[in-house]
């Protein structure tokens, strides 16, 4: 089921609330990267949610894992990029709201029902903000980052 990928694959948003829940705890020297970190992690658990709440509605339950090929594939940290310095982990944010915006838009293509592209295309707005919010914090910080 594609929504269980958008919901806790490798690109997803259980990976994005991990890793930048880990990326606000570790900003502690920048209080408004930490605070932009935080803030976006909590918007993604409202992702998580939706997509739970869809994927249950469809009849499948929504553990944190996928299903690909009849293969069960659980949530992994290491999914999470953790870095070393806060240009590396903002280029890496950057690099995965771009991934995820490109995965939802793939799904959309692919899944007929009309309710369900609504939605992905509700996160994906919220996805392209975000993005737009860590170019912002990666021009004031490590120019350069795109």
């Amino acid at each position: 089921m594609l929504l269980l990928e958008d919901y806790v694959g490798a690109v997803s948003e259980m990976s994005a609330i991990n890793q930048y829940f880990y990326h606000h705890i570790t900003f502690g020297s920048y209080p408004d990267l930490a605070r932009l970190e935080e803030c976006i992690s909590i918007i993604e658990m409202h992702h998580l949610a939706l997509l739970g709440d869809t994927i249950l509605l469809l009849g499948v339950a929504p553990q944190y894992r996928t299903l690909t090929n009849n293969r069960t594939q659980y949530w992994d940290a290491s999914y999470v990029y953790y870095g070393s310095n806060i240009c590396d982990r903002l280029a890496s944010d950057i690099a995965a709201e771009k991934a995820a915006i490109q995965q939802y838009r793939y799904h959309q293509y692919l899944i007929d029902d009309p309710n369900i592209k609504e939605l992905l295309e509700r996160i994906i707005k919220d996805e392209e903000y975000h993005l737009k919010l860590f170019n912002e914090a990666a021009a004031k910080y490590c120019p350069g980052i795109k």
